[in-house]
């Protein structure tokens, strides 16, 4: 819980302006205003999927602390919801179930507290096919989150050389249960090893990063969100 509350402390004074922290701090310091939460996908005793020493949970991490800084620049008020190798199961002492389902609701319940403007949740990929590679995001059934997904697909796309499209997603809680739009960004195929060496690589992850926020940028120049 220590963990939790220190990463929301940190992003409402590193990402907001003095007169905003005086504001969230006269309501609830813990709770600050956001444009963007960035969900790290999985941590601690989850690695996501894995080839040899190569771990989901870790890359994820890397590319997302990338991203934040990135999008921080741009002036972006951002939360990130780990900045460390834990599971956010961890910090969920008030949800019923099993680890895997408490960790997909603290990340949902996070930003249902928050209320941020977008939710990015970023993960790599697997499949069974070596050859599969490339960028996929998922969305909510949704216009805001559809037109989110279009943007950053088109631009991780540009990243690869790739023409993908993004898909619905049905299934996956985090996109259920999230009420502000929200898309799940897969960057890569861990399972090729094309995708596994540039994801593992620095030069490719702040590429990566900078294509979330030139998608970002768009999103919020076109829906007038910021």
């Amino acid at each position: 819980m220590k963990q939790y509350l220190l990463i929301i402390v940190l992003a409402l004074v590193v990402c907001a302006p003095n007169s905003q922290i005086s504001a969230a701090a006269s309501n609830d310091p813990l709770l600050p205003t956001a444009d963007i939460i960035l969900d790290v996908g999985h941590g601690g005793i989850d690695s996501g999927t894995m080839v040899g020493k190569y771990e989901e949970k870790d890359m994820n991490l890397a590319i997302a602390k990338k991203t934040y800084k990135a999008l921080v620049k741009r002036g972006y008020r951002v939360i990130i919801n780990r900045t460390e190798d834990y599971a956010l199961s961890d910090d969920n002492r008030w949800s019923y179930g099993g680890r895997h389902r408490k960790d997909l609701a603290q990340r949902s319940g996070l930003a249902n507290t928050i209320k941020p403007k977008i939710m990015l949740s970023l993960h790599i990929n697997w499949s069974k096919k070596s050859n599969t590679r490339g960028p996929l995001v998922i969305y909510q059934n949704q216009s805001d989150s559809i037109l989110l997904a279009g943007l950053l697909q088109d631009s991780l796309n540009t990243v690869y050389g790739m023409e993908e499209l993004p898909v619905l997603g049905k299934k996956y809680y985090v996109l259920k249960f999230t009420k502000c739009p929200s898309v799940i960004v897969e960057l890569g195929f861990l399972s090729n090893k094309t995708d596994r060496k540039l994801l593992n690589d620095n030069h490719h992850q702040a590429k990566l990063a900078k294509a979330i926020t030139q998608a970002v940028d768009q999103y919020f120049s076109m829906t007038h969100a910021n």
